[in-house]
């Protein structure tokens, strides 16, 4: 068995930000002493390691799985490739969804991408007692270090493991558990489910108890105390512990409460209009990721473009989206045809965001929006439908205009949790949280069309995720299968 030291491990990582770009840090030191001593090293360290920047996620394929999207044609469209070959066996949910079309593979990075996260994340926590730096320097890095290992845990479970149900956890198959603080060439059994969660809490825990001793500085760029909150009310949205849900969400929204109202902006669709996921949006905690995810952008003769079941969802007098143009669902008409024969091509685009380099921000947020929905959801499990129909519409009042922006309080719990439901699904559109709230909800059978064949010979097909299907847990990625026996079985539990 083959084991390295931490140094080691750590001198790998650094490694890496040769690669990734994370300019200045080894310029420090010479070629053999490349030895971080410092929290400040470290936290450069872990910040070229474990934090999507600007790049692509390597989950872009989650909208396809839901009922969010449709195959789309942009016959005007004459850059960019097919993106129907990548997002294929996503949006059709095949046995193996990496594999296109013609049978070529795309390869799922998520697992690999998130357990090296893991691995940076154990690696920082570790040398903690060793390192110089002041005691908030090392609390902001150790609550850095809990959130990203928090969240890697969350997206590996609910992408590769049963849903939670408090019933079922202790024996639902989940995702391996990691705690070496270095790389060894060894497999690692599925924990459970409850297992999962189990560790997820600690890491909540581990994040609130070292960012409590952080001063109050919010740099979006990095995890901290607001963002890793929201994420906290999240985890335990999952578990159902309603009254966790809402003190994770009190913590958050005392910590930043701010929405971005749509009301006080200029008309969606104007020059002046900004996009919404932006550095002027003042509800966001935590920025990450590529914005522009190839399968759903309009560039592309064929893409991945909004559902009519989405578009249809959204009410009068909503600024996301009012049938033609929004801050985040925009159409536009193209006359392709001359003024002689005019031809109007109609596009559906998605404009929540857009490059770091146009919205100063990257193209993902973990945000105030949340923690308002979250703890909704939980207050209304709880039967106290005025507090939860009070939160929807505080977060309605900054997205509708202000004439239909206030929803009765219906007289069912049912139907409270029915709009806190709708409300998520429209807030979060294209944000990666509708496949997690689908299985979390029921797991719904669901039907998408798939388009074949080319803008003058296009044929379609049909296929249906059963509710309930195995298939709401997607396959542990072809390349961790082939090279490791354990996880090739994929029924282990510990």
């Amino acid at each position: 068995m083959k084991r390295y030291t931490t140094t080691t491990a750590v001198i790998a990582l650094l490694s890496s930000l040769l690669l990734s770009g994370c300019k200045g840090f080894l310029d420090e030191y010479s070629q053999d002493t490349i030895v971080p001593t410092t929290a400040k090293d470290y936290s450069e360290i872990l910040y070229g390691d474990a934090y999507f920047k600007e790049v692509a996620l390597p989950y872009r394929y989650l909208d396809l799985l839901t009922d969010d999207v449709v195959t789309m044609v942009n016959a005007n469209s004459t850059q960019g490739d097919d993106q129907r070959r990548t997002g294929y066996g996503y949006y059709t949910w095949q046995d193996n969804p990496e594999l296109s079309p013609t049978n070529v593979l795309n390869t799922d990075l998520t697992w690999l991408t998130l357990y090296q996260h893991i691995l940076s994340a154990n690696i920082i926590l570790d040398a903690l007692d060793d390192m110089e730096g002041t005691t908030e320097e090392k609390a902001q890095l150790e609550g850095e270090a809990h959130a990203i290992r928090l969240f890697a845990y969350f997206m590996l479970t609910n992408i590769y493991g049963e849903p939670y149900d408090p019933v079922t956890a202790s024996t639902a198959v989940g995702v391996p558990l990691n705690y070496h603080h270095y790389a060894e060439d060894v497999s690692f059994p599925r924990a459970t489910v409850a297992e999962d969660y189990a560790e997820m809490e600690k890491d909540i825990q581990g994040a609130d108890e070292a960012f409590a001793k952080v001063s109050d500085e919010r740099n979006i760029f990095r995890w901290n105390h607001a963002a890793a909150a929201v994420l906290a009310s999240r985890v335990y949205l999952h578990m159902q512990k309603w009254d966790k849900v809402i003190e994770y969400a009190d913590q958050a929204l005392s910590l930043n409460g701010a929405l971005r109202d749509l009301n006080t902006l200029p008309e969606p669709g104007s020059d002046e209009a900004k996009n919404f996921i932006c550095k002027d949006n003042k509800e966001i905690n935590y920025s990450y990721g590529f914005g522009i995810i190839p399968e759903l952008s309009s560039v592309h003769p064929y893409y991945f473009g909004p559902s009519d079941d989405i578009l249809s969802s959204f009410d009068k007098g909503d600024l996301r989206y009012d049938g033609e143009n929004g801050y985040f669902i925009s159409t536009t008409k193209e006359n392709v045809g001359g003024w002689l024969f005019p031809k109007w091509v109609t596009t559906i685009k998605i404009v929540k965001t857009d490059m770091s380099e146009i919205t100063g921000i990257y193209g993902f947020a973990i945000r105030s929006a949340e923690a308002y929905l979250n703890r909704a959801e939980a207050y209304a499990m709880k039967g106290d439908l005025s507090r939860a129909m009070k939160d929807l519409n505080t977060l309605r009042r900054a997205r509708v205009t202000p004439e239909y922006a206030v929803l009765e309080t219906p007289g069912t719990q049912e139907e409270v949790v029915r709009l806190i439901w709708q409300e998520r699904r429209r807030e979060f559109c294209f944000e990666q949280l509708r496949w997690f709230d689908l299985r979390r909800q029921g797991m719904p059978e669901l039907h998408h069309t798939y388009i074949t064949g080319t803008d003058k010979e296009t044929g379609t097909e049909e296929y249906t995720l059963p509710a309930k299907s195995p298939k709401y847990v997607i396959p542990v990625p072809h390349t961790v299968r082939i090279s490791d026996a354990v996880l090739g079985g994929g029924k282990e539990t510990k």
